[in-house]
């Protein structure tokens, strides 16, 4: 299993020293779980080993009535046996919707330009919703029958910004959509 779920992000553009003004801005206001899919294959025997995937993605909603945003960070994990890649024995997907006050006028007056919006709609929520995640994994995967399954940390690294950040190979959920 991966030790840590890497999210990169073009920091030849925007720098950690930004991301930390930026974070510092938008203060996490709230968080809550907004749904959840969980499936277990009944009939296949748990085996000694798990293989696990992992997803996330995130939504941008506008309230025009509210003049507020919130952001939805969808989840996604899925165990397989490394003998039968194929078959899926437990999936999860959760949804968390985190909500920011904003502090102020932004820190750079003029120069919120679409690297930072994206910053702000991404790597924020997920690295806030990630904790809750974990929790989320871990409890569901024991009341499903299986050992606790951990989802490793999120690392945020300099590389080529992705806007879903995935470890391993992408598997195919339908079988429980």
């Amino acid at each position: 299993m991966e030790k840590s779920a890497i999210l990169t992000a073009d920091i030849k553009k925007l720098d950690m020293e930004v991301f930390a003004r930026i974070a510092q801005w938008m203060a996490l206001e709230d968080i809550f779980l907004v749904e959840a899919k969980i499936y277990r294959n009944p009939v296949i025997k748990l085996p000694k080993a798990l293989s696990l995937n992992h997803k996330c993605d995130t939504n941008f909603l506008w309230s025009e009535k509210n003049k507020g945003n919130k952001i939805v960070c969808n989840f996604q994990v899925a165990a397989f046996s490394p003998k039968l890649p194929d078959k899926i024995l437990m999936g999860i997907k959760a949804s968390f919707c985190s909500s920011y006050i904003f502090k102020g006028s932004f820190p750079y007056g003029d120069d919120f330009d679409d690297r930072i919006e994206e910053y702000y709609r991404t790597i924020c929520p997920l690295s806030d919703a990630w904790p809750y995640w974990r929790e989320f994994v871990q409890n569901m995967s024991t009341r499903m029958g299986f050992p606790a399954l951990t989802v490793p940390l999120l690392e945020i690294e300099e590389g080529k910004y992705i806007r879903a950040a995935e470890v391993l190979t992408a598997i195919d959920l339908s079988e429980f959509e």
